[in-house]
């Protein structure tokens, strides 16, 4: 099984953190909160750019600008392709959650992002389209640009012939792989801040598809093989037993968001790093702040800074990223 990399994993884990945190109102203003559903739509095609040879994952240019190509345009749901065989065409789709309550700032689930990797020829490829996603009314949506990257198929190893989708609008720009005939899920994540902006924090794997394709963090780099991993589908787990806001639209105490903060930074740290040795001394760090954040989070509630219940939301989820994280940690790095 293929491993989720570990950039992509952390980058996810302190967005997911992120997502406790609160900026506090203007003394005596009403703090804002949203509730709706996020929808999506892709549009505007790229009809020309480049694919990648198998094997050498050079670039060649293509033109298919004469052609007619894709379907779907507009909605929710796009497709390109070869179609007629055994497999269906290459697929994008967007699937849309309800939010409720969500304060300004605080980063939630905005959906999914399923991306089937069918047969292409040459010239049934598009390079690109543009996504947009809206929270509702009186919310400004975000849009951005999707690069398509195409792999002719060696049929030798379903990763190197992995096709790539290139998020460069992302607060961390991101690309979602998914490998060889193969459908590939992700969760985006994103917080609607200042004057009713709806933006885009991060994109991570959801669970059980770590066999499916990855998530790489930074720049687009289409010359190597994707997926490299030194943390594997444990990270993935950490991300999610971490995943959505963990005290609702409750502003937390300074010092507990100091220290998820620190908790954050050390997660950046290594978000580059292939070192499996390394990430384990990493993410040992991360998990002590996270239990100690969860013992600030029980002196608060006692003191009635929180509530209860939002003591015991960051309580069940450092528990729950701890019983992910041990059996990785436990094993020997390589």
């Amino acid at each position: 099984m293929k491993k989720q990399p570990l950039r992509t994993t952390i980058g996810a884990i302190a967005w997911m953190l992120a997502s406790s945190i609160v900026i506090a109102p203007t003394p005596g203003a009403a703090a804002p909160s949203y509730s709706g559903t996020i929808t999506g739509s892709f549009d505007s095609p790229v009809l020309s750019g480049y694919f990648l040879q198998p094997g050498t994952r050079l670039r060649v240019s293509q033109d298919n600008t004469s052609t007619t190509l894709g379907s779907g345009i507009g909605t929710s749901s796009v497709a390109w392709g070869d179609s007629g065989g055994t497999l269906p065409p290459s697929t994008l789709t967007f699937t849309g959650n309800s939010f409720s309550n969500a304060a300004s700032g605080q980063v939630f689930p905005l959906g999914t992002l399923t991306y089937f990797n069918g047969p292409n020829s040459p010239s049934s490829l598009i390079f690109g389209v543009t996504m947009h996603l809206s929270a509702g009314d009186g919310i400004m949506p975000f849009t951005g640009p999707v690069a398509i990257v195409s792999t002719q198929n060696g049929t030798i190893d379903r990763v190197a012939d992995a096709d790539l989708l290139f998020f460069s609008n992302f607060e961390v720009p991101s690309t979602l792989v998914a490998f060889e005939g193969t459908a590939v899920t992700a969760v985006i994540f994103g917080r609607i801040v200042g004057e009713s902006q709806l933006e885009i924090a991060s994109i991570a794997l959801a669970e059980g598809q770590a066999d499916h394709g990855c998530v790489d963090e930074g720049p687009l780099v289409d010359s190597t093989l994707p997926c490299a991993s030194a943390c594997g589908d444990s990270c993935a787990a950490i991300t999610l037993a971490l995943a959505g806001p963990l005290c609702g639209s409750e502003q937390l105490p300074v010092v507990l968001n100091r220290r998820i903060g620190r908790a954050r930074h050390l997660l950046w740290q290594v978000s580059g790093t292939g070192s499996e040795r390394k990430a384990k001394r990493s993410v040992t760090l991360v998990m002590k702040q996270l239990q100690r954040s969860a013992s600030i989070a029980r002196g608060a509630a006692k003191k009635g800074l929180i509530s209860a219940a939002c003591a015991e939301a960051i309580g069940r989820a450092v528990g729950n990223a701890q019983s992910q994280a041990e059996p990785w940690l436990s094993t020997r790095a390589r």
